[in-house]
């Protein structure tokens, strides 16, 4: 069976319109979303992602949202489908930001077909 596996040099969940995530917003209480929009900058990315290395600079005190195995939880499809669900997740918005062909999409089908 597949698993997931977040993948180093990525950072495609670090970019995000909340409109464009069916079920997140009712998943967030209002702070999370004023702390999200507080996040994120107007091209959309997260204004702790060091873009050049696509590492989280606040990674040891991220918000829950963005710890995918909590707040994966509160998704009913997660808790039917599990890892297929966040392979799916993940195959959706690193197609989305870098291409169904970039090296990002190759990186993580490499990941997600080795475990």
């Amino acid at each position: 069976m597949k698993s997931w596996s977040c993948i180093e040099n990525c950072g495609a969940c670090c970019k995000f319109d909340l409109h464009d995530r069916e079920g997140v917003m009712n998943k967030l209480n209002r702070s999370d979303l004023i702390l999200i929009e507080s996040m994120t900058c107007k091209d959309g990315w997260c204004k702790y992602l060091d873009r050049k290395n696509k590492r989280c600079t606040i990674y040891e005190s991220r918000p829950h949202f963005c710890q995918v195995d909590k707040f994966s939880s509160s998704f009913k499809d997660y808790l039917k489908y599990g890892d297929k669900f966040l392979i799916d997740c993940c195959k959706q918005h690193i197609s989305s930001i870098y291409g169904k062909k970039s090296k990002q999409m190759q990186i993580f089908k490499i990941t997600t077909s080795n475990k």
